[in-house]
């Protein structure tokens, strides 16, 4: 009867050393080889002998398949679903094939590689280039490239040294940046509402905070009308009513300047309008206040998605096919298979793409 646990493993032979001092031996042999190939080698071996099912086959059939199976796994774990593949791909092929031993000597070219080291079927060659003039055209762009990436590299490291400056030294550096800014719509708007908020009319230079706000902003007002109901309104007959009306009274006031705010920046071009900025009492404005400054995060990083996706676009116009070649070429050069079929190609060479158009943009000023 066929050994079902072992898919009829039946070797002739089967003594492994466990312990060298005690020379003890056990036999099993199956733990060597991956047992889903050792199956498929079973019933490929067996049905070779004329065995359509494992129970039908006999002692001596299944200790002969075993040895086969085994010698053959030895010699490559993948044996019998490489010698499947290959029956399957010459089947109907007429002429000259290669034997089973070649090709799949072959199959070892398509594993990974070291980086360092070569496919022997690699049909890339270098790329062939025009003229002198094409290619000192696309060595000066791709120059350029390289020399903004470093830059950028560069000041990434700079902004992340801990560097002590003193107070005169750290002043210029924050009035540098606050003038770099200037012109950045959102940023304009996150410093009015702030101010409108708790910094009052000194704006940044102001020494409040939102714990301790400049007199007349809208959280002091808060502030101001939450102590009046405490002292006068609280425990009080219609005393929620009496700070409500209070609420909305100050609530108003305000009504003015976020009209003039909403007017100023929706002619900046920033998508803002009345119902983002007020509500209808105190508490709902300074709500919508808060989710304001994160609507405005959210605009800026899809203004500045299009605002790349522009320059992208016009510094596509400028790139020839040289170019294109040598971004393929860097990316074999830093191990990416770019053989036919691989798998990741499109991935790495719109990485390099991108920052080749990054580059280039900088470099055209765009």
């Amino acid at each position: 009867m066929a050994n079902n646990k072992f898919y009829g493993y039946t070797p002739k032979k089967d003594e492994r050393i466990t312990d060298w001092e005690s020379k003890s031996r056990v036999g099993n042999q199956l733990d060597r080889v991956n047992p889903y190939e050792f199956r498929k080698g079973m019933d490929y071996e067996l049905t070779a002998m004329g065995c359509s099912r494992l129970a039908e086959s006999t002692i001596e059939e299944r200790e002969k398949a075993t040895e086969s199976v085994l010698k053959n796994l030895e010699s490559h774990d993948g044996y019998y679903t490489s010698l499947i593949t290959y029956e399957v791909t010459y089947r109907n092929i007429q002429g000259s094939k290669p034997s089973f031993t070649s090709w799949l000597k072959e199959q070892d070219e398509f594993k990974m590689k070291e980086v360092d080291q070569k496919y022997n079927n690699d049909k890339m060659t270098e790329p062939k280039v025009k003229s002198q003039e094409v290619s000192t055209k696309a060595d000066i762009k791709m120059k350029a490239l390289k020399e903004s990436i470093s830059k950028m590299v560069n000041k990434v490291l700079t902004e992340q040294e801990d560097i002590d400056m003193d107070d005169d030294k750290a002043d210029k550096a924050a009035s540098k940046g606050a003038k770099k800014i200037k012109g950045n719509r959102f940023d304009l708007e996150r410093d009015a509402i702030n101010d409108l908020l708790y910094r009052g009319k000194k704006g940044k230079e102001s020494e409040f905070t939102k714990d301790e706000p400049a007199p007349e902003s809208i959280l002091a007002k808060k502030d101001e009308l939450l102590q009046t109901y405490k002292t006068k309104f609280k425990g009080k007959d219609g005393g929620a009513d009496e700070y409500s009306a209070l609420l909305q009274k100050a609530n108003d006031k305000f009504k003015k300047a976020l009209e003039k705010h909403v007017k100023t920046f929706s002619d900046k071009g920033n998508s803002v309008t009345l119902n983002d900025v007020f509500g209808s009492s105190l508490p709902e404005t300074i709500k919508a206040l808060g989710s304001r400054l994160t609507t405005i995060d959210k605009e800026e990083k899809e203004d500045l998605l299009v605002k790349t996706n522009e320059r992208y676009e016009i510094a596509k116009t400028d790139m020839t096919r040289e170019q294109h070649i040598k971004l393929l070429e860097i990316c074999r050069k830093n191990g990416v298979n770019l053989r036919e079929g691989a798998m990741g190609i499109k991935m790495y060479y719109e990485i390099a793409k991108e920052a080749y158009l990054e580059g280039l943009s900088n470099g055209l000023k765009l």
